[in-house]
């Protein structure tokens, strides 16, 4: 047992700890006026996320200080079906009191987005609402122009399954 506590300090100290989860977001978005059809569309998202190194990611004098890579699926109805996406999870709690995911995902002609979601006012006593609803946007990267804003939530019920997908890496 020593032997591996000691393995894994080694690996720590040479970068090659890290972590990721699997995170599922479900909610529904509403395209802006002229950007697509009307009326509450779903919206979901299934990523995982983490860093590659621990002892980076929880330095803060780093400038990734807390900053998880993210890769996954993306569905916005009207728009796409299980779009490849790719992007960052900021973990802004000390600075900002925030979360913030940000990935770019295309549509199968090719044009690219941009998903923008936080997670806001966070705080020990709003950690229920504030943990688990997410207000995003979702923008044309090639015009600029913002297309889409949406309400998506970690569920509780899913929360079990986070959990367990929870791994070093």
């Amino acid at each position: 047992m020593g032997s591996r506590f000691g393995d894994i300090l080694k690996m720590l100290g040479e970068g090659r700890i890290g972590f990721q989860a699997e995170e599922l977001m479900t909610g529904t978005h509403q395209f802006l006026e002229g950007a697509g059809p009307a009326g509450e569309h779903p919206l979901e998202f299934r990523v995982i996320w983490g860093a590659k190194n621990l002892l980076q990611w929880l330095n803060p004098s780093l400038p990734d200080f807390m900053t998880n890579f993210l890769y996954g699926t993306v569905s916005a109805g009207g728009l796409v079906e299980n779009a490849e996406c790719r992007g960052v999870l900021e973990l802004r709690y000390f600075t900002e009191a925030k979360i913030r995911y940000r990935f770019d995902f295309q549509d199968r002609a090719g044009r690219r987005y941009r998903y923008l979601g936080e997670k806001v006012n966070i705080h020990l006593w709003t950690l229920p609402k504030s943990h688990t609803t997410c207000y995003g946007t979702i923008t044309d990267l090639e015009t600029g122009r913002d297309i889409s804003r949406s309400v998506v939530y970690f569920r509780w019920s899913t929360l079990p399954a986070f959990l367990k997908s929870f791994r070093l890496a």
